[in-house]
């Protein structure tokens, strides 16, 4: 960090979800909006906004799955429109005193909650 960066020293390096079918739940996150770092058969490195991985692997019981983070978008509206057009079971949004947000529940058996940004204004 030098002087000038006025950026948190700490950042989220990792988060893990499980999926029943890696590959296809890769393609899922990349069409909205998540970079592909690896994907192989059994595992995925995917890139978030300000350098958070996700890393995705195979769930053994084959039971829908419940990511264990949320995304958040600047716009929700278009996320909503995005997820929806991406595959996504989508709820309807929840307006919030914090967050407006809804779920998305992807074909390959997980679910996650899409949030609107309270990022601040400083650089992050």
């Amino acid at each position: 960090m030098t002087s000038s960066d006025s950026r948190p020293l700490a950042a989220l390096g990792h988060a893990q979800m499980k999926t029943r079918s890696v590959e296809p739940t890769a393609q899922r996150l990349e069409a909205i909006g998540v970079r592909p770092i690896v994907v192989r058969e059994g595992l995925a490195v995917m890139e978030l906004r300000g350098g958070t991985h996700i890393v995705i692997r195979e769930a053994q019981d084959g039971e829908q799955h419940e990511a264990p983070f949320d995304l958040m978008y600047d716009d929700i509206d278009r996320a909503h429109e995005l997820l929806a057009r991406s595959g996504f079971d989508v709820s309807e949004i929840e307006r919030g005193q914090i967050h407006d947000s809804f779920w998305g529940v992807a074909p390959e058996g997980f679910r996650i909650r899409i949030n609107s940004s309270h990022a601040s204004d400083q650089p992050v």
